[in-house]
């Protein structure tokens, strides 16, 4: 029994013998590693050149930077801002009032004024631009503010590797969208063609038939924008028949107007449709109060957040029961008091047959 607790002390013995030479082997070899240096890569650049942003909303340019492998942090500065005509514009480095997110927006918020209480005012330059990922911001200012047309830029780059500099980025400043889709070009000013964005159409529709049974497609149903007010942010919705009288909502027969949503990408979630919904003494409009903007996410989603929502009725065509619908699409960047009236060409049959 004596003989084996010796072997094995021995063991012991040896086995703290080889950690402790591994150990002192790994110390040399640290020592022969060379210290990690910073690297600021050549390669590494804005994915564009021309930053298109938008008077009267927040343009928000996000993942327009490729770092490559440089050492991060890195750190970005405006220089040299300047107008077309290549004068100094400090006019873009004033700071004005932004409101910015404190928290993240759920799109489950039953209020707007929670939606107001997660963000708050802070001032920054009208131009703007990430600390340490290079984003650029352009914050919501009007025409009176920042004249439409072409501004340029640098932007410097560093750390402790180095610094580098990126030459004549372009700020194109365009008119602004009251209304999206909208149907004014934003450098002329003037409509558009009317084949190519100057009339907004219906961005669905599915079984809305005409007095002679024919399928009206969706480019049958035109949607006009129309500010009616400033009081305050709400929207309206009315359809009108081509001579001009009001079809009233009870036609959307199948519609539940108190459950009414829209999917936000930006969310990841469905969003109610607008808050205090109510309808007028004949049930021909229908309006609710939203934020500004509408949707919430839509100025810094790059347009991918739009308010989709159909209308829905159902009909007997000759003993068969049909199911269908109206959809529009569309986001409301100015405040004020919208209405959005969905015009059939050519007069549509909600009765049973």
């Amino acid at each position: 029994m004596q003989k084996k607790n010796t072997w094995d002390l021995g063991r012991l013995y040896a086995a703290a013998a080889l950690f402790a030479t591994l150990l002192g082997t790994t110390g040399c070899y640290k020592d022969l590693l060379p210290d990690e240096q910073d690297h600021l890569s050549n390669n590494m650049n804005y994915t564009t050149e021309n930053f298109v942003a938008v008077l009267g909303k927040t343009n928000v340019f996000i993942n327009v930077f490729n770092a490559d492998y440089s050492t991060q942090p890195l750190t970005f500065t405006l220089e040299n801002i300047r107008s077309g005509d290549k004068q100094p514009a400090p006019i873009l480095r004033q700071q004005i009032d932004t409101r910015q997110w404190k928290t993240w927006y759920s799109g489950f918020e039953k209020t707007i004024d929670e939606i107001m209480s997660k963000t708050f005012v802070t001032k920054r330059p009208i131009l703007d631009i990430r600390e340490n990922s290079g984003e650029i911001i352009f914050w919501n200012v009007d025409s009176n503010t920042v004249a439409y047309g072409k501004y340029f830029f640098d932007v410097r780059v560093k750390n402790k590797a180095g610094e580098r500099v990126f030459s004549n980025l372009t700020l194109d400043v365009r008119r602004p969208h009251p209304y999206e889709p909208y149907t004014i070009d934003d450098i002329t000013g003037i409509q558009k063609p009317l084949a190519s964005g100057g009339l907004v159409k219906a961005h669905d529709a599915r079984n809305v038939r005409d007095y002679m049974q024919r399928l009206l497609p969706k480019d049958s149903i035109d949607v006009f924008f129309v500010k009616t007010g400033t009081a305050k942010n709400t929207v309206s919705v009315r359809f009108f028949n081509p001579d001009s009288t009001v079809i009233p909502l009870t036609v959307f027969d199948m519609q539940r107007w108190d459950s009414l949503y829209y999917y936000s990408p930006q969310a990841a979630t469905r969003v109610k449709f607008g808050f205090n919904q109510r309808f007028d003494t004949d049930s021909t409009i229908v309006t609710w109060d939203i934020p500004s903007p509408f949707p919430v996410l839509t100025d810094v989603s790059g347009g991918l957040d739009m308010a989709q929502v159909g209308f829905d009725f159902k009909r007997v065509n000759f003993g068969r029961q049909e199911a269908g619908y109206v959809m529009v699409r569309f986001a409301i960047q100015e405040p004020g008091e919208w209405t959005v009236a969905v015009k059939f060409r050519q007069k549509p049959k909600f009765e049973d047959d």
